[in-house]
């Protein structure tokens, strides 16, 4: 063998000989163990498929079309469409089902709570062409008796005059239910007793234990007075029991069924308008329709959904919006805002506000009252793509040292979407509409975007 084979050979063992002495090396050194990675638990599948805004969904997670959900409910005496009186998608959505509902000419009510009793004549009028829709909202005193946004509203009533639709207020006029509340149903008037339902259905069990949840909330009340308990009883049994009266005599009138728009605690799990229903027509066939904020799906709240995340434009210039699977987008930011000059931006998701973890827009609130008590400044925890940050809002209710303050005087709101008597002062008469929906007790991060502050418990 030359000199030239022998170290052609020798070069091609040399991968051989390092292989050897790796794993022989290796036999020597002591690895440390691996450690498998902590399970993710795995969740219900809840809902089947990943929502858009205003989309329907069957009470077992799945999609539900338009037209599905038309004929489904053509087929019902009364549809309760429930929402947060604030919130711009479930107005959207009832103005495309009452549309759609409509347009056949088949023949459709349309019962409202925002609108009470006495003001049917001018509801009457307005159908029959001798009110504007323009001056509507003066004639029904709107922004007095309701005190939300008309223009939500307002396609609700187009849509019915364009289609033939009778309009029916539904609701107790507020200034009654107020003195009931303060003073009991002994203060009342021959009048104002004449505008109280024939029959007041007293709540079920459950429906008991959800409203001790909502007077809990309200701090200015004292949750362990006997008579104060049953007051908060009677007014959201006189709210429902009136509903369910008024709507039960539009369909005797025109014999077509009847849609009715009211909060969500009126048709969460059947036990407001729809109990009443029941019992005031038995055998009356009434299905609930009623908004999923994207957290936990509990399939018994209504027979139907519809996805309407919490959506919130806050003082501070930027709209916030919940989402699913917890924390709080920022849809957008105004230049030049409070929210502009902390650093928020855009697509920025808040998971925690000074401690309190963000699953929905109500633990904002949570949040805002814990700061302001404190007198502590709002400390946004912040994801932003794959960075987490913090962004320091200053103290609420007032701006950030060198820059001009905004808002001095706490507005603490409480809204997360259910029952509601809007226009009517939390001090005086905690509302179910108003405990849920989100309307977010920011002091300085919330808006005047409705009437009083408190939770809608109607």
């Amino acid at each position: 063998m030359n000199e030239h084979t022998a170290g052609t050979a020798t070069f091609r063992k040399l991968p051989l000989c390092l292989l050897c002495l790796a794993l022989a090396l290796g036999a020597c050194v002591r690895t440390a163990p691996v450690t498998a990675p902590e399970p993710v638990a795995t969740p219900p599948l809840a809902v089947t498929f990943l929502p858009q805004k205003g989309d329907f969904i069957s009470k077992y997670g799945d999609r539900v079309a338009l037209a599905e959900i038309t004929a489904i409910a053509k087929g019902y005496d009364y549809i309760i469409l429930g929402e947060g009186h604030r919130n711009p998608i479930d107005h959207k959505v009832q103005q495309v089902l009452l549309q759609a509902l409509s347009e056949s000419g088949d023949g459709l009510s349309l019962g409202l709570e925002m609108v009470a009793v006495d003001k049917q004549q001018e509801l009457d009028d307005f159908c029959k062409g001798q009110v504007t829709l323009d001056a509507l909202p003066g004639e029904l005193q709107w922004d007095e008796k309701w005190g939300y946004d008309f223009a939500m509203f307002r396609d609700h009533f187009a849509i019915a005059k364009q289609n033939g639709v009778p309009v029916a207020g539904l609701n107790v006029p507020s200034e009654v239910t107020r003195k009931i509340s303060r003073e009991g149903l002994e203060a009342l008037t021959d009048e104002e007793r004449a505008l109280l339902p024939r029959e007041i259905v007293p709540p079920s069990t459950d429906q008991k234990t959800f409203l001790n949840a909502i007077m809990e909330l309200h701090r200015d009340r004292d949750a362990d007075d006997p008579a104060a308990r049953e007051r908060f009883y009677l007014v959201q049994s006189i709210w429902d029991s009136k509903m369910a009266e008024e709507a039960v005599a539009l369909r005797a009138k025109f014999d077509w069924p009847v849609l009715v728009v009211a909060g969500s605690a009126h048709a969460e799990y059947g036990w407001g308008i729809a109990k009443r229903i029941r019992w005031m027509e038995p055998g009356a066939r009434v299905l609930t329709i009623v908004p999923w904020r994207g957290g936990g799906f509990d399939s018994e709240e209504g027979d139907y959904f519809f996805y309407a995340p919490d959506s919130y434009r806050s003082r501070m210039g930027m709209t916030l919006a919940g989402q699913i699977g917890g924390g709080i987008v920022v849809e957008s930011v105004e230049r030049g805002s409070r929210a502009d000059r902390a650093g928020l931006r855009p697509g920025d998701l808040l998971t925690d506000a000074s401690g309190v973890p963000l699953d929905d827009l109500y633990d904002l609130h949570m949040a805002g009252t814990k700061v302001h008590d404190a007198d502590e400044p709002l400390v946004f925890t912040v994801r932003r793509g794959g960075d987490t940050l913090s962004v320091d809002m200053g103290k609420l209710g007032q701006a950030k040292p060198g820059t001009k303050s905004e808002e001095d005087t706490p507005s603490p709101e409480m809204k997360p979407d259910t029952a509601t008597e809007p226009a009517v002062s939390a001090a005086t008469e905690p509302s179910v509409s108003a405990a849920t929906e989100p309307a977010v007790a920011e002091p300085a991060l919330a808006e005047p975007a409705g009437p009083t502050p408190g939770k809608e418990a109607r």
